[in-house]
């Protein structure tokens, strides 16, 4: 059983760690369950950071800090008319907030089954990056060979080099600071057409040349070049599903705009290698509905393959655990007005 996160574990120095969260439309209400159970297995302190939520939304988060006093800093608005790119989310917050040695992201379909920050913590004493968070529907996040591009599951590189994950991170502020800056980067570089001079160079240099980057990507094949260390770490206790956002919450273009970077597409399983990772998400998504509901799970998509069906049905009882604790009738929950 999870623990209330108003009593939390807190080990001395996790309050040095901030997590910046995005959140986007109206997940809010469905995933702020499992933020109290990361609340509730460590002693962090979080950012909540509005990309295009309805107000709604927003009221529910500084209830939820409210709730939880002196476990969320503050509910960081974007305020753009539309939503925008994960990693121009978190390079906006980067450039206007300090949250001293460390600058920490986490997703907000990220549950904890236990305490899991101790060794992160531990990892960020001699590394400038640390990341975690597998999704549950990839068998491997290694590069595919003859892929042209880095995507956001994609951990590793075929020969064993650290890309990284933009779902958990851990940076040291100063090294992060520093290759921004050198290079003109940030978690949004994605391609040459918002590459710096010297960057596609560099990147050939480092042996990273690809066509494209989701996010973060560049900025810590770049920091590895300027000598800073990063590690890799899965914990059994820090559950991702991934792409459940994208599924609550697809973007979508604002009345009387033109369409930019892949809106308006609400049936993104028909993308190529997309069907699993939709599935997963609408699976996990309809069980929080179901459990807040007091409604039987549902059952588990016929489009999964086998070895995932295993780990989404060892998952059901911690998605339904979480939402059953933390949701609705819960003191801390904060539904939306």
């Amino acid at each position: 059983m999870v623990a209330d996160p108003a009593t939390p574990r807190v080990p001395m120095g996790d309050e040095r760690f901030v997590f910046n969260i995005v959140w986007t439309g109206d997940t809010f209400t469905h995933l702020q369950v499992f933020t109290a159970s990361v609340l509730a297995h460590c002693g962090a302190r979080l950012r909540f950071v509005g990309n295009q939520c309805p107000p709604s939304q927003l009221d529910a988060m500084a209830r939820f800090a409210e709730a939880h006093p002196g476990r969320v800093v503050e509910v960081f608005d974007l305020g753009t008319t539309r939503m925008v790119r994960h990693g121009d989310a978190l390079d906006t917050v980067r450039a206007r907030r300090d949250d001293g040695e460390f600058f920490c992201l986490l997703d907000p379909d990220i549950l904890a089954r236990g305490p899991f920050l101790d060794r992160f913590a531990a990892l960020a004493d001699d590394h400038e990056g640390v990341t975690s968070g597998k999704e549950v529907w990839i068998e491997s996040n290694v590069r595919p060979d003859g892929h042209p591009g880095v995507n956001g599951e994609v951990f590793f590189d075929r020969d064993g080099y650290v890309f990284g994950s933009p779902h958990f991170a851990i940076y040291r502020r100063a090294a992060l600071d520093a290759a921004v800056e050198r290079w003109g980067v940030g978690f949004s570089s994605s391609g040459d057409a918002d590459f710096a001079p010297g960057v596609r160079a560099r990147l050939e240099e480092l042996g990273r040349g690809y066509w494209i980057y989701d996010t973060g990507k560049v900025v810590n094949i770049l920091m590895q070049g300027d000598g800073c260390r990063f590690v890799h770490e899965e914990s059994p206790d820090l559950v991702h599903i991934g792409g459940v956002s994208h599924f609550l919450a697809p973007p979508m273009t604002p009345e009387g705009e033109a369409p930019v970077w892949g809106e308006n597409v609400r049936d993104w399983h028909r993308w190529d290698g997309m069907e699993v990772r939709y599935a997963a998400a609408e699976f996990v998504a309809e069980v929080i509905e179901a459990t807040f509901a007091g409604r039987p799970v549902p059952a588990i998509p016929a489009p999964v393959p086998d070895a995932i069906r295993a780990r989404l049905e060892r998952l059901v009882a911690d998605v339904a655990g979480v939402a059953r604790r933390f949701g609705p009738g819960h003191p801390g929950y904060a539904a939306p007005g």
